[in-house]
């Protein structure tokens, strides 16, 4: 299965508070090191989190945005781990991982999240 979503950077009127609402504090603490870029990596963070959502087949409201985390490895290449519900759910749908990507560009950012068996 696979979700994509594009955010406008322009469309995040309190960037703070959307990532007081979608981030685990690992996160947060991630984000808070590009405070240049800060309303594109939260628009970012929240295209992964959507994307994830659509390839889960899932609405917003049946999982909590707190059950996926963003996580990066040392080369900088995004991952995601799942919990909870999240990670329930992609095995109900026999699925072992998800694999993503993130594309950005000053004014929107998109992101990529397919299911791998």
């Amino acid at each position: 299965m696979i979700g994509i979503d594009l955010q406008e950077v322009s469309r995040i009127k309190d960037a703070e508070k959307l990532l007081e609402r979608i981030a685990l504090d690992e996160e947060k603490a991630y984000i808070k090191k590009f405070q240049k870029d800060f309303s594109m990596r939260v628009a970012s963070l929240w295209a992964v989190k959507e994307a994830v959502f659509k390839a889960l087949d899932l609405k917003s409201g049946q999982i909590s945005y707190k059950e996926i985390e963003l996580c990066h490895r040392d080369s900088g290449a995004p991952y995601v781990v799942l919990h909870e519900k999240a990670k329930a759910r992609l095995e109900e749908l026999g699925f072992e991982k998800i694999e993503i990507s993130i594309s950005h560009q000053p004014t929107i950012v998109g992101a990529v999240a397919i299911c791998v068996k």
